[in-house]
């Protein structure tokens, strides 16, 4: 028995007052419609039992739905619930036998209150029958039973509450299955069934049974509640902590702010939720999903995806990155140099950014871009400066200036077609076409020069002969000039004009010697 010390409980005391009542207006003869009430009350007892066994069935198929979530964690506590509603069946069900007992006693077997195996308390007759309650449940021991299955229910419940936290569930439990003595009216300690039975009538006996179902009904529900809070379902189960920190960016600028986020992300280790990355579905260890991919692709990348839990709630993710060549910046101080009038091509990066967000801009020069790579034509001036900012979010970053020497483009050399080297064969000179114009070989720009005119001259017979071309191509009188020639003389090639892309330039005079 549950201890008390003759303290009465609320049940108790209501069951006092119910009993004083009715013995006090059967004294009284009260009319049958008073009597009538407490078989109403009866009524809405019954369909509070009726609520409680379809929220008992709804809490269990959500229970069962939450095995699908996680069933290592729900299993055990969903099989100590079904225990329970077994349990808690098994005695409504002893109950509503001992109430039809109780009943046929009053009224015989023929009584209208009994239908499918149940009693309806709006069917009773004989309302003020004293003794039948009285006989079943004392003299036939039918009260000590019922005590002695609550007591083991109670227990049976109470040694489920693992969780210590939860002493309020364990109260609960204690109040609605007390089975604890009653206090008579002359001081004397009554057990349990004989201060709840005793003298009870009709009226009150079938109500105050139907009650105890309720209580433990409700004791069951307290119960699948309790359960369902240790299962965390629908709720994620923190049991993992990891430091984690999130910069703005991993690649600072000297005289920039490193700024970033850091705080304690908190998982489920038990956790397996649905990850996909661009399409792909991840394995998931300790809660948490591994991705990698092979850098092959240059640019920014980007992850799409997703992190759907077992409650089918999903939480969209993006995530970008940049994939940049392996670069190696060389800056000799005496070749940092830029040539005038013509395209110049600067490769610029700022490690960390894309070259999208690299602003670029120049003094004495015009920058345009082509593709991926900036060309630069500086001016008439003898440097030229190159600025990069970074404009990555709205935040400016000056990334440094870079100086430049301007020179003029390498005059090019002159010389004739078929012919190497300051000596030729009359024959050579005569079978060449005419002269062009011959950048130097460690020059890298492709660019091209085309004479313009130039004059040829000789000593034929002691007398100084020249002729001019206005081309590129010997005239018939320049070759003239190269017949008379004789082994030992020189050819001389003077007043070269070639036009560039910067403009009119004069080459270098040119002197072949007749072998």
């Amino acid at each position: 028995m549950s201890g008390g010390g003759g303290k009465e409980t609320p049940r108790q005391k209501m069951i006092n007052m119910m009993y004083l009542v009715l013995t006090a207006m059967l004294a009284m003869n009260v009319s049958a419609e008073v009597l009538n009430a407490f078989g109403q009350f009866e009524v809405r007892l019954s369909q509070n039992l009726k609520l409680f066994g379809v929220k008992n069935d709804n809490a269990e198929a959500a229970f069962s739905n939450a095995m699908r979530e996680n069933p290592e964690r729900t299993e055990p506590w969903l099989k100590k619930a079904q225990e329970v509603r077994k349990k808690a069946k098994e005695m409504v069900r002893y109950i509503e036998d001992v109430k039809i007992e109780i009943v046929k006693m009053a009224e015989g077997a023929a009584s209208p209150a009994i239908e499918n195996d149940e009693v309806n308390g709006e069917h009773l007759i004989n309302l003020s029958d004293l003794d039948a309650a009285s006989y079943i449940m004392i003299e036939q021991g039918r009260g000590g039973d019922l005590r002695k299955k609550i007591e083991e229910f109670r227990t049976e419940l109470l040694g489920m509450i693992t969780d210590t936290s939860k002493k309020a569930v364990k109260h609960n439990i204690e109040d609605m299955l007390s089975t604890s003595p009653f206090k008579g009216h002359e001081g004397e300690m009554l057990e349990w069934e004989i201060g709840t039975f005793a003298h009870l009538p009709l009226a009150a006996a079938v109500p105050l049974l139907t009650k105890i179902q309720v209580d433990i009904a409700s004791a069951e529900a307290e119960m699948i509640d309790y359960f369902m809070q240790q299962t965390d379902v629908g709720v994620i189960k923190i049991d993992n902590f990891d430091p984690v920190v999130i910069a703005n960016s991993d690649y600072i600028i000297k005289g920039g702010k490193f700024e970033a986020d850091i705080f304690l992300a908190a998982s489920d280790r038990s956790l397996k939720p649905d990850i996909v990355v661009n399409g792909s579905k991840l394995s998931i260890v300790d809660g948490k999903g591994k991705f990698s991919a092979a850098a092959n692709n240059l640019g920014e990348q980007a992850l799409r995806g997703s992190i759907t839990l077992p409650n089918n709630k999903t939480y969209p993710f993006t995530y970008n990155y940049v994939v940049a060549e392996p670069s190696i910046i060389v800056s000799p101080s005496k070749m940092n140099v830029l040539y005038r009038g013509v395209e110049n091509p600067l490769d610029l990066s700022a490690a960390g950014f894309r070259i999208e967000d690299v602003k670029v801009s120049a003094t004495n020069g015009t920058l345009t871009q082509k593709g991926g790579a900036y060309m630069i034509v500086p001016g008439e001036g003898v440097a030229c400066q190159v600025s990069l900012v970074v404009d990555k979010d709205g935040v400016k970053t000056d990334m440094g200036k870079k100086m430049f020497r301007v020179k003029a483009v390498p005059v090019p050399t002159p010389e004739l077609d078929g012919v190497s080297g300051k000596a030729a064969t009359k024959s050579q000179l005569v079978a060449s076409q005419g002269i062009r114009a011959v950048m130097p070989a460690d020059f890298d720009f492709d660019l091209k020069f085309t004479i313009q005119s130039f004059v040829v001259f000789a000593s034929i017979d002691g007398y100084l002969k020249e002729e001019k071309s206005n081309g590129q191509m010997f005239t018939e009188k320049q070759r003239q000039i190269m017949k008379k020639l004789t082994t030992g003389q020189r050819l001389g090639i003077t007043e070269i004009k070639a036009k560039g892309p910067s403009g009119m330039v004069e080459l270098p005079d040119l002197s072949i010697k007749v072998k």
